[in-house]
């Protein structure tokens, strides 16, 4: 049986916080569009970039604000939260409190400041899946944290648990929460494998910027090759500049896609991949600083 917790309008908040930062985007795209190419256009690409992340973050916190929901079974309670399940085992339910003192929060979470938020309280490690504040909530106490929930009929919520709770577990749940495949891919636990990636993305934007910046006093032609003797060999567009920074960005992505699909069964190849990117980042860069420097 599936409960759904009290209404609020968090979810409604994200949304239309996602929408604003993609508008947001939208105008820094369109005045990227219209300047030349410089520092400040540069600087607006890097804007809209940054704000990625955030934005991911917000769509992730507002799908968990929709689809928030708490299923009771015999063998517990899952509560659903994105793609996130946490089970809290019928075994490992010691009591059932209604509200409490206010928690500690390890940080501040929107939308949805109540749900999936860890903190500390004075009956332990909790773990907050709700949308109301703890004094409004349904704690769930287990011997090693406690789960925050509000079903929206609480009463309701109270009597299926224990018509299930009388039936017996038909089997044993773990308390560790369950994510997609992608969520539990160690990657998101190899430090090395991460700066590696991270380092070539910043080197190929540290490219993409010294030219952005040095573009404006750059000739209309410039040398693009030099031969062994240090001449200039070919002549061209200032533009022509910009293919050392794409290459060096399309070696990143090659070699970070390539390196994702093998690196299940050899990391060791993965991360020489994306550290080949990073080698190649690091020549493209020498050479732009030839012609530019």
């Amino acid at each position: 049986m599936s409960f759904k917790p009290l209404r609020t309008r968090q979810g409604w908040y994200g949304l239309l916080g996602c929408l604003a930062l993609l508008a947001i985007d939208a105008l820094l795209l369109r005045g990227l569009l219209s300047l030349p190419i410089s520092g400040l256009s540069f600087a607006l690409a890097l804007l809209v970039l940054l704000s990625l992340p955030l934005l991911g973050y917000l769509a992730y916190r507002t799908w968990g604000c929709f689809s928030l929901q708490y299923q009771v079974t015999r063998d517990g309670v899952i509560i659903v939260w994105g793609p996130l399940r946490q089970p809290v085992p019928m075994g490992q339910i010691e009591r059932i409190v209604r509200g409490g003192p206010s928690q500690k929060r390890r940080w501040w979470p929107w939308p949805g400041p109540y749900a999936a938020v860890p903190g500390e309280s004075t009956l332990g490690r909790m773990l907050s899946y709700a949308t109301r504040p703890v004094a409004e909530q349904l704690l769930l106490v287990t011997p090693d944290r406690v789960c925050g929930i509000s079903p929206a009929e609480p009463e309701r919520f109270l009597e299926a648990l224990q018509e299930r709770h009388r039936l017996g577990p038909a089997r044993t749940l773990t308390a560790e929460p369950v994510w997609p495949r992608l969520w539990r891919w160690r990657f998101w636990q190899d430090r090395l494998g991460q700066g590696l990636l991270l380092a070539g993305l910043l080197f190929s934007l540290a490219l993409f910027g010294l030219l952005s910046f040095r573009f404006p006093a750059l000739p209309e032609q410039v040398p693009l090759h030099f031969n062994a003797a240090g001449q200039p060999d070919r002549v061209g567009p200032r533009q022509g500049l910009f293919l050392l920074p794409f290459i060096g960005l399309l070696a990143w992505g090659v070699n970070a896609l390539w390196g994702g699909v093998v690196y299940r069964h050899q990391r060791l190849a993965a991360c020489l991949l994306w550290g080949g990117a990073v080698a190649v980042q690091i020549i493209a860069g020498l050479a732009l600083w030839n012609l530019v420097g």
